[in-house]
């Protein structure tokens, strides 16, 4: 009888131990791509297209500050709350942001934003942003604090004060 009992107990250890393996090793599916869906909103329509060949183009807002000036953003409402777990930036210009969630609000503002990843280097053309604040949100804004353009510009504008200056010697 006990010798049964151990059988039984060492087979549904083996099984326990064989399914839990396979759970680990399979391939993690993520959700669909929540930009996609009927009813997503942005202030930049060309960043939530799904065609990695459009450009969007960040406003600059009140309210919004970046390094002296105000910063260009796009904010993506999405139709319905979600949990969101990465997000994923497609653009060779973006070299510096600032990813922020919508909380849900206060009595005083329908938003309030909270910090949830601030990215001081892109590498590549892609920059992959997990979220850890597990918070459900439907709005998603991004702050663009440095490009790739604003190196090129401050070299043009050092090089037009150097030919002031040597003009003016």
């Amino acid at each position: 009888m006990v010798n049964k009992f151990f059988i039984l107990l060492s087979l549904l250890c083996i099984c326990t131990f064989m399914i839990g393996c396979s759970v680990l090793f399979s391939v993690q599916e993520w959700s669909d791509n929540y930009s996609l869906l009927d009813g997503t909103k942005s202030t930049s329509m060309e960043a939530i297209d799904g065609d990695m060949e459009t450009i969007g183009h960040a406003q600059a807002r009140r309210g919004t500050k970046g390094v002296g000036r105000s910063a260009p953003e796009v904010t993506i409402t999405l139709p319905e709350k979600k949990v969101i777990r990465k997000i994923i930036i497609h653009s060779d210009n973006i070299k510096k942001f600032n990813l922020y969630v919508d909380k849900g609000g206060s009595a005083l503002s329908d938003t309030d934003w909270q910090l949830i990843k601030e990215v001081q280097s892109v590498k590549k053309g892609i920059a992959v942003v997990p979220v850890f604040h597990l918070l459900p949100t439907d709005k998603v804004k991004l702050v663009v604090i440095g490009t790739t353009d604003d190196a090129v510009l401050a070299r043009k504008q050092g090089a037009n004060r150097l030919t002031n200056v040597t003009r003016s010697l």
